[in-house]
């Protein structure tokens, strides 16, 4: 335990490192595991200790994004870490083919194009309660809207002689992705990896991997519905941050939710309101 001088006992970092342990472990969550829990209540209670993990976690190329009792120990590598996800990696976990410059682009706007429609708001964020939810047939509709959209505001820019801002990023992005099938099989029956949905299936298995979505059937669509995790809300509180994800929220391509803040499956085609 921590001294009363404030120093730190001999096995105050020894508790610090398990703490940082757990966050790589984030299917496990500290309602789950005794000692998790009465780590993070350390963490909470004891600003010494705050500091030791923080510490340990940047000695080590981390950084904590927080430590609660619902999301667990949340902790991300910084830019050149040797914890870092690197593109290769992250290839080979979805399975991509062999067109990876060009799915890098469509991986990355179905992971922006996810968190927007999961917090559509910026009290969503800041709300512990709140847990959004989408489909993949979902993510791809809108993302094609967002398509659909900016091939609008270019043509009428065109017309206008006058340069789109609004969504410089997205705008070099759009045409790669309204390209691509949005959904198809293969001759066996499969469904055919290269296709937009397909894409965003691999993107949210990929999160729930991570322990930032959790899944589950729902009959009535048939399909599977992805719900948010307190990790995945402090993840993504860091990446509001982003110009690309504000745009994205600008397009205003985000459904509209209910008066408690929750994306609710109310019809046939699954889209979530």
């Amino acid at each position: 335990m921590t001294s009363a001088a404030g120093g730190y006992g001999k096995d105050d970092a020894e508790a610090a490192t398990r703490l940082i342990g757990y966050a790589f472990r984030p299917r496990l969550l500290p309602h789950r595991d005794a000692e998790y829990a009465a780590l993070v209540r350390r963490f909470d209670e004891e600003p010494a200790f705050e500091d030791l993990v923080r510490q340990s976690a940047t000695g080590l190329g981390l950084q904590v994004l927080g430590v609660t009792m619902r999301a667990g120990s949340v902790i991300v590598p910084v830019p050149g870490s040797v914890f870092e996800t690197r593109l290769e990696g992250y290839a080979r976990q979805v399975r991509q083919s062999h067109h990876r410059e060009a799915e890098r682009v469509l991986h990355g706007i179905a992971h922006l194009a996810i968190a927007a429609l999961c917090f559509p708001r910026p009290q969503d964020l800041v709300d512990d309660s709140y847990v959004g939810a989408v489909t993949a047939a979902v993510v791809d509709k809108h993302v094609r809207h967002m398509c659909r959209e900016l091939a609008k505001r270019s043509a009428e820019a065109h017309e206008n002689s006058d340069t789109p801002v609004e969504a410089p990023e997205l705008e070099r992005a759009w045409r790669a992705y309204a390209r691509r099938s949005e959904a198809g099989e293969t001759t066996s029956g499969q469904v055919a990896p290269t296709t937009t949905e397909a894409i965003v299936g691999k993107a949210l298995r990929y999160l729930v991997d991570k322990g930032l979505l959790s899944e589950s059937e729902n009959l009535e669509l048939a399909s599977k519905v992805y719900r948010t995790t307190g990790r995945y809300q402090l993840q993504v509180r860091e990446l509001a941050a982003v110009e690309a994800y504000r745009e994205l929220l600008l397009l205003g391509i985000v459904p509209p939710a209910d008066s408690a803040g929750s994306l609710r499956v109310i019809s046939d085609d699954g889209t979530l309101h």
